[in-house]
């Protein structure tokens, strides 16, 4: 029988099963010695468990979002991936809903362009969702979208919620037959927006930690919840990101508005100072010099990491 792990804690693996059932499995052994290539999620060979994962390099784990086949109340196997999250660790993905708060805490553009990264990296659809724009005064909220006016003219989909009403259908409908994972800055309402989303659902969620100025962890562990002939998945909050082992060339790609203009330098990454550099020269006209400047800030990064 056929399923999908939805959610694991202390080696118990919920399965919603093809017969639309949901229950609890333990992990036969054989499976956890299944291994996968490093350089990809996985390495697939003709063999008696063909599109099952083959013996590789690196040890695999079963994750959240993994479809797999089950026998005599065991996982046995898993089916190949199409992408694989790290953080949020989720895997089959096919959109992400960004949720960034307005305030409380303070909205970061450094941490959605890191998001949108690590997003894009693997194919993945990113919806921005900006919660509590009801604590906001209108030139605060005006400001802002200002701001986010740009991302939109990149053809990211930019939803504004008030937590005190009900999520624009337009956002819900996006939903349908997706896989779609919630994440974002801790306390920044995922839970909340997955509770108003599935009607009669309720997810445990908490307030703003006023002395730290950011949120508590409410979700400790990544779960898929079935909506709307597809899932919906809440995931533990962070106010940090790494960048995942992302190339020079991986980041450089991943600023999507670089690429309309045809640099005349080989494997140039855009970097000051470079005279003719297509980039540069739109820097502060066509390309936002706050997400310029979060480019140059993650570049940075990765040339440190690499010494």
């Amino acid at each position: 029988m056929k399923g999908r792990i939805i959610s694991i804690n202390s080696g118990q693996y919920e399965v919603y099963t093809e017969n639309n059932s949901t229950k609890f499995y333990r992990c036969a052994g054989r499976l956890r010695n299944y291994r996968v290539d490093k350089d990809s999620d996985f390495q697939i060979q003709k063999n008696k468990y063909k599109n099952k994962i083959e013996t590789s390099n690196v040890k695999l784990s079963p994750k959240v979002g993994d479809y797999c086949e089950i026998e005599d109340e065991l996982i046995t196997s898993l089916y190949p991936r199409k992408n694989s999250l790290i953080r949020p660790d989720v895997a089959n993905v096919d959109q992400i809903l960004l949720v960034f708060a307005a305030k409380e805490p303070d909205f970061s553009f450094y941490l959605l362009d890191l998001f949108l990264v690590n997003i894009l990296k693997q194919n993945i659809e990113p919806i921005i969702v900006i919660s509590k724009i009801d604590k906001m005064t209108d030139q605060e909220l005006f400001s802002l979208k200002e701001e986010l006016a740009y991302y939109e003219k990149l053809n990211y989909k930019v939803f504004y919620v008030n937590s005190k009403k009900d999520y624009p259908d337009e956002l819900v409908n996006l939903l349908s037959v997706k896989t779609t994972i919630v994440a974002g800055q801790t306390g920044a309402g995922k839970s909340t927006l997955i509770n108003a989303i599935i009607p009669g659902f309720t997810l445990k969620t908490a307030e703003i930690s006023k002395a730290l100025g950011r949120g508590k962890h409410t979700t400790r562990i990544a779960s898929l919840y079935h909506f709307k002939n597809g899932f919906l998945g809440d995931t533990p909050g962070f106010s940090k990101l790494d960048l995942q082992g992302i190339s020079k060339e991986e980041l450089k790609e991943n600023f999507i508005e670089f690429s309309k203009y045809k640099c005349k330098f080989k494997d140039c990454l855009h970097i000051k100072n470079t005279l003719g550099c297509a980039v540069i020269e739109e820097v502060g006209i066509n390309v936002k010099q706050s997400r310029y400047d979060n480019y140059i800030r993650m570049l940075n990064t990765i040339i440190k990491e690499k010494k």
